[in-house]
């Protein structure tokens, strides 16, 4: 689950730029951003076509129980922790925002030593080279361990080019 707010801040993208990107009036996306309102179907389908399926219908709606709300601490705190490794691990590389997530993605599943050893895919990042980038993340013990879960974070770093 992922709100509209959070992938905003998440991909650093301001509510002026999703706006013309998503062609919804500005003042109608803030009221989606800050729960005023839940988009209609058509406006909802472009949210959902921008963001590549990472805010859905679903996200709109408040459903989560009190006893859930101890998993999302945990989840949150994990995140964190992961996003703070993933920009240890880059260190000043400036690398686009969706490959920035594949490698937080990657460090909440292998850790932060674990992706450290990606030397190869870490170079790759360096120079913008998405495509190598993701052949890397394949070609790798854990890419052919996890085959389906590899191919979808390369399918996502090959989008970054």
């Amino acid at each position: 689950m992922m709100t509209l707010k959070d992938y905003l801040h998440s991909f650093n993208i301001t509510l002026e730029a999703f706006s013309r990107e998503v062609d919804i009036p500005y003042t109608t996306l803030t009221k989606y951003v800050y729960g005023q309102r839940i988009p209609t179907l058509t406006y909802m389908k472009k949210i959902n076509k921008i963001t590549n399926g990472a805010v859905s219908a679903n996200d709109f709606y408040s459903t989560v129980s009190s006893e859930d709300w101890e998993w999302r601490v945990t989840y949150e705190r994990d995140f964190s922790k992961a996003t703070d490794d993933a920009k240890k691990i880059l260190g000043d590389m400036d690398v686009h925002p969706l490959a920035f997530s594949v490698v937080v993605e990657m460090v909440s599943q292998m850790g932060f030593d674990g992706v450290s050893q990606f030397k190869n895919f870490i170079s790759a990042l360096q120079v913008s080279d998405y495509q190598k980038a993701a052949q890397e993340m394949l070609d790798s013990r854990w890419g052919k361990q996890t085959p389906k879960i590899a191919e979808t974070l390369a399918n996502k770093m090959r989008s970054a080019s």
